[in-house]
């Protein structure tokens, strides 16, 4: 197996060079990359958080990190050339990535990075877990990560995951305000749908209660799908229902939407031949999510960019890195949720 810090993706040129810089932050050890190319303050900085797969560590998102840093600095050099002797606002970007818990330089135990068939009884608590620790991660990094830049501007942040990561990338995006656009590699919005397929696959014996309350899945991790996962906040362990919604499930989830994804964009990077977290799992709540965006919701400026790859399975293909690194610059450049493009007709 290559090592984590030694991976590219197969199918494009090695990543161009960006400066990284290592710190601790928050008791956690965080490698940024872009901090050495950052306009001079007061330019406004936002940050890409990556979360990165199960049982790899933080060295495997290197190659995007610098992809999307190299492709955004390229863009504003671009834009300053096409504009000289304009006033034209620069903005830095910088990617942090960390290990996710239990992986790199905070594994605690290598038995809970394995599933149940590798001996692993509580396999669907430790990956929820970490999922939801995780993303709890990006938002505690938020609250002071401008003090360990040494800026005091970053107002934008943007996330994405990987696998693992990519299950992270979705509940933060549904979860933390701050939080503008997203990209999921391979993940899902449903874990208690995604892990009861898997336990059905390994023939585990849950008993007359079926999976969902058995010791595999008992009912605390339950309460806390209801917590943090999408699905299960907007739907619990009930299925999703199909289109079209009623008039009173729109007002429902309506009030849901206002409250966390107004205004929010999503990049969504999916194989389909992917057999370990297959679309199929996530496809009825991006349903929804695409219904209201093009529908009922289309007033909440809502943006659900649905991507599946023909013949590519549970892996991160130099297609999703070529439309991730794209996504990511644009959404950046377009500002914070529509605020920057706000304020700027607002001191016309």
């Amino acid at each position: 197996m290559v090592k984590d810090n030694e991976y590219t993706t197969k199918g494009l040129p090695p990543p161009p060079h960006v400066s990284i810089t290592t710190k601790p932050m928050a008791g956690l050890l965080v490698d940024i990359y872009g901090l050495e190319e950052l306009p001079p303050a007061p330019a406004p900085v936002s940050c890409l958080w990556l979360l990165h797969p199960r049982t790899r560590a933080r060295g495997i998102m290197h190659d995007v990190a610098r992809r999307t840093i190299h492709a955004w600095n390229q863009n504003q050099n671009q834009k300053q050339k096409q504009k000289q002797g304009q006033a034209v606002q620069a903005r830095g970007l910088v990617a942090l990535v960390f290990d996710m818990p239990n992986h790199g330089s905070r594994t605690v135990s290598e038995l809970a990075n394995k599933a149940w068939d590798q001996g692993n009884e509580q396999h669907a608590m430790d990956m929820l877990g970490f999922v939801r620790a995780g993303a709890a991660d990006v938002s505690l990094l938020m609250d002071q990560v401008g003090g360990y830049l040494g800026r005091d501007e970053v107002d934008g942040h943007v996330c994405l995951g990987w696998s693992l990561g990519g299950h992270a990338a979705w509940e933060s995006w549904f979860a933390e305000e701050r939080v503008d656009a997203a990209v999921a590699v391979v993940g899902c919005p449903d874990l208690a749908g995604l892990l009861s397929s898997r336990a059905a696959a390994s023939k585990l014996d849950c008993g007359e209660t079926g999976f969902l309350g058995s010791k595999y899945f008992p009912a605390d991790t339950i309460a806390a799908i209801r917590k943090s996962d999408p699905k299960g906040i907007l739907f619990g362990t009930d299925p999703v229902p199909s289109l079209p919604l009623s008039q009173a499930e729109q007002d429902r989830l309506r009030k849901i939407f206002d409250g966390r994804i107004r205004g929010k964009k999503l990049l969504l990077c999916s194989g389909a031949a992917d057999e370990l977290v297959p679309y199929k799992h996530a496809q009825p709540l991006i349903g929804v999510l695409k219904d209201a965006a093009e529908g009922w919701y289309k007033d909440g400026g809502l943006e659900v960019d649905d991507r599946v790859y023909e013949g590519v399975g549970h892996k991160f293909s130099a297609d999703m890195v070529r439309d991730a690194v794209e996504f990511l610059v644009r959404v950046v450049g377009e500002g914070r949720r529509g605020r920057d493009a706000g304020e700027a007709r607002a001191k016309m």
